[in-house]
């Protein structure tokens, strides 16, 4: 079997310069030239102490959820069994942080890696293979969904792992992809006042600048940027 397969890209991934992130874009993901704009439904619904305390992007299927920019890069190599696509999705978790001191995890209490598949993808033995190697992964971190979801959203994510996000026409070249999720803290969703406040008040613009001028957008951006000390600079990436 030979499937197609890339990350879906949001926030520092692709810029953020920390060593295990660099080492993780050049081993496994082709160039960042060949990067594929994709639209996705993305807000600001993280505090992040990484981050001072201001607010990272996340994943949301909430109804007041807009369509943002986000991007996917491709994998260098060819899934041709199951353990290619685990060991993708590994190599994502490790640069994310979400390895536990006992090896690696796709999943922590903050976050995990998820699993799309192309609706069209044919109900093969393969693909059965593939969907159930993943849920015995998950089987032995008890995901909760609702943890990943805001104000009683449509889940995002199943207990086994799989993601709940819409599959649009930019990713149509793909048979799986993977994403990173994380909780949304607060649980509430937070207008652009409250984003921009923290970002204000802690002088900490970096992670908001960088991914506004590398073109990764929510629809909240611009009446984030009003509000805003700082203003960003658009780079038409």
């Amino acid at each position: 079997m030979k499937f197609k397969g890339g990350a879906i890209i949001i926030g520092s991934l692709l810029w953020d310069n920390k060593p295990k992130r660099i080492k993780w874009r050049k081993l496994y993901l082709e160039s960042s030239k060949n990067i594929i704009p994709i639209k996705v439904r993305i807000r600001y619904g993280r505090e992040s102490s990484s981050r001072k305390n201001t607010y990272t992007m996340i994943l949301s299927n909430h109804p007041k959820t807009d369509f943002g920019n986000a991007y996917i890069l491709r994998f260098k190599e060819i899934i041709k069994n199951a353990r290619n696509l685990e060991s993708q999705a590994f190599a994502m978790a490790s640069a994310e942080g979400l390895w536990k001191k006992t090896g690696p995890s796709l999943n922590k209490n903050w976050g995990t890696v998820g699993l799309l598949i192309n609706p069209k993808l044919e109900e093969t033995r393969n693909l059965e293979i593939i969907k159930e190697r993943w849920t015995k992964i998950y089987s032995e971190y008890n995901l909760n969904p609702s943890d990943y979801t805001i104000q009683e959203e449509p889940e995002i994510i199943d207990k086994n792992g799989f993601l709940n996000i819409e599959w649009t026409d930019e990713m149509n070249e793909f048979d799986f992809l993977i994403a990173t999720l994380t909780v949304p803290k607060p649980k509430s969703l937070l207008d652009e006042q409250i984003i921009a406040e923290k970002i204000n008040e802690t002088g900490y613009d970096e992670y908001f600048l960088n991914n506004y001028e590398n073109g990764i957008r929510t629809f909240q951006d611009e009446g984030i940027i009003t509000k805003l000390n700082k203003k960003p600079v658009a780079n038409n990436v």
